[in-house]
């Protein structure tokens, strides 16, 4: 049963009229009538409103098991949760805000500022399902993209030089450029990104931001010459640009495209899928369970892609602490160098000191990529306070400080960015 289908039938059930559902959800009449007379699904972004009016949970409408979710909230908080993943980015900032003022006021820190809230004001109707399309587009465009042969790279530095820091460190996992571009455009999923039109400066250009690797995308589309595409990749995290990405929160669904269809639970909409999704500079093939949600995607748990790739990451560094590691080629000088072999993974330090080590003992490009994958994602997925990190980040520097390796440097530096994603 198609998910508009579900929708009407629960309608039925609790004597609702589309009048009276249009009503509760905020969404147009003309729209509903849309889903049962074109056979549309809603978009992605108007499920929890759909939800909150029909009584239901997201997981029940989309046909997966209640059991599987990681939580359970009241119906408060779930309400709370879903008008806050309504808001725009901008406006879920504002929120957070007033509510900072709120703590503080309750404290008797200060007096709280209702024009705060009053400034926020709730999108219009039809604004979420536009992002939803707009990223449903982009990411589709970037996978067309990535299979041109006529696609180049502007190697051209950016104001922030942070393209040239990318480039070296291409050089020094012996990954070509070109090829590392491709691989990541042609897997790129909508949630992952988010559009910067202020510097898209022609009509053909392109400017994407992608939180779940911290980069930012510049394709260019120049008809002068012979409809080449050249495209400006860098990581960015200078001044907050790529930012963190609100469209869709980490644990809840977000929509994909599948690389491939592993299985099907027939008379349903339930599919397992292949995806990949790339870590650091390497790509993994992921098979995750989804649910049909229209013609060209379907919808899974953000935490599950998560939990896969930190499965991989600590499948890695469980090899790590369990083999013969040949350190050889590592230019010990004290015992606090040779921590990270002989603490076996009891403190954040010493995981990230073993990884960076990995890293710099391999000898070929496909065990660099996986290195530096691992080391990603383990950065990526430590919840830290900023000052701790801050002194993680200077105990690293001071344990590697002896070490001559010239990419050193931008390896302390991908740590600190993986670590600072807020």
């Amino acid at each position: 049963m198609k998910i508009w289908e579900k929708i009407f039938i629960l309608m039925k059930d609790r004597g609702m009229s589309q009048k009276q559902f249009a009503g509760l959800t905020g969404i147009s009449e003309s729209t509903v009538s849309d889903w049962k007379r074109k056979h549309l699904n809603p978009g992605a972004d108007k499920l929890p409103a759909i939800c909150r009016a029909l009584g239901v949970s997201v997981e029940s409408l989309l046909g997966m098991d209640a059991a599987d979710t990681d939580y359970i909230a009241d119906d408060g908080t779930v309400m709370l949760i879903e008008k806050y993943r309504n808001l725009s980015p901008d406006m879920q900032r504002r929120l957070m805000a007033y509510m900072d003022v709120l703590l503080r006021s309750s404290s008797g820190e200060t007096e709280p500022d209702d024009s705060k809230m009053l400034s926020a004001a709730i999108p219009t109707e039809g604004i979420v399902d536009k992002e939803f399309q707009i990223r449903k587009n982009l990411a589709r465009r970037l996978r067309k993209l990535a299979r041109l042969s006529r696609l180049t790279i502007n190697e051209d530095s950016h104001a922030s030089g942070l393209n040239l820091h990318l480039y070296r460190y291409l050089d020094f996992i012996g990954l070509d450029k070109l090829d590392f571009i491709k691989d990541y455009l042609s897997h790129i999923q909508p949630y992952m990104i988010s559009e910067f039109k202020s510097q898209e400066k022609f009509d053909n250009a392109i400017c994407v931001l992608d939180e779940y690797y911290r980069i930012s995308v510049y394709i260019k589309v120049d008809a002068t010459k012979g409809e080449e595409v050249v495209v400006s990749f860098h990581e960015n995290n200078k001044g907050g640009l790529a930012r963190q990405n609100l469209f869709i929160k980490r644990e809840g669904f977000v929509y994909v495209f599948a690389d491939s269809v592993g299985s099907h639970v027939e008379g349903s909409d339930n599919y397992s899928i292949n995806l990949f999704i790339m870590r650091g500079v390497r790509t993994f093939p992921l098979n995750v369970a989804a649910v049909r949600y229209d013609a060209d995607g379907f919808m899974v748990r953000a935490v599950d892609i998560n939990n896969a790739l930190i499965g991989i990451s600590n499948r890695y560094l469980e090899d790590l602490y369990t083999s013969d590691l040949d350190i050889s080629d590592i230019e010990l000088f004290s015992s606090l160098q040779q921590l990270s072999f002989t603490s076996f993974g009891n403190d954040v330090f010493s995981n990230i000191s073993i990884l960076i080590d990995s890293l710099l003992i391999q000898r070929d490009s496909i065990s660099r990529q996986i290195a530096d994958a691992a080391l990603c994602i383990y950065c990526g997925s430590i919840e830290l306070m900023e000052s701790d990190i801050k002194e993680l980040i200077e105990t690293l520097r001071i344990r590697f400080s002896v070490n001559s390796v010239r990419v050193l440097p931008q390896i302390l530096k991908r740590v600190e960015l993986n670590l600072l994603r807020g």
